[in-house]
């Protein structure tokens, strides 16, 4: 049996839990968590009939906005568990500032971009961001991210899955020896250069 058959053949419910809560974990800001899994699943759960892109967009929605506000709660109330140097390493006042003038479009675009989520959540939380603002702006994050997301994965994934699966492991192996190569330069060969 084929991965899209077997993800055709999953219980609607149990897929829109999971979508929940990866996208929730996700959302969090929990690093390697992959949330493009689910929305995959749920676009060939669409194409079979099982579900709606407005269903699947909203089970997604709800995890992401959810897990980015645990996130959030996380770091505000149990911020002062993290390392001191961590905490001093932020420099709180500056990320306050950058978050003073720039917070509204840096909450909703941290929904999508990876590498800024797990970093904005926890310095919203930390910094005490408002609570208020910042349930809207990440529930609005998580409608363009998973909005858009899991649309394109619905229109265009038929076209993508084949070819994932096809040089996914080429891919894996390039990244998986980019990564060894960037750990052993900066670990023997490079120390004083900074990636």
């Amino acid at each position: 049996m084929n991965l899209s058959s077997w993800i055709t053949n999953v219980d609607p419910a149990v897929l829109n839990y999971s979508t929940f809560g990866l996208m929730a974990l996700e959302g969090a800001g929990i690093p390697g968590v992959p949330g493009v899994l689910p929305m995959l699943a749920q676009a060939s759960a669409i194409d079979a009939g099982h579900t709606t892109l407005t269903a699947a967009i909203a089970w997604g929605v709800l995890g992401n906005w959810l897990g980015s506000l645990l996130g959030y709660a996380a770091a505000r109330w149990g911020g002062q568990h993290l390392p001191q140097s961590w905490r001093e390493n932020l420099r709180m006042e500056r990320a306050g500032a950058l978050l003073g003038h720039y917070g509204a479009p840096l909450v909703i675009v941290s929904r999508t971009i990876g590498s800024l989520r797990t970093p904005l959540t926890v310095l919203c939380g930390l910094s005490r961001f408002p609570l208020p603002a910042y349930v809207l702006l990440s529930l609005l994050g998580a409608l363009l991210h998973v909005g858009v997301w899991q649309t394109a994965l619905w229109r265009f994934g038929p076209v993508i899955v084949p070819q994932v699966a096809r040089w996914g492991t080429q891919i894996g192996l390039g990244a998986a020896a980019l990564l060894l190569i960037v750990w052993l330069w900066r670990t023997y060969g490079g120390g004083r250069v900074r990636l």
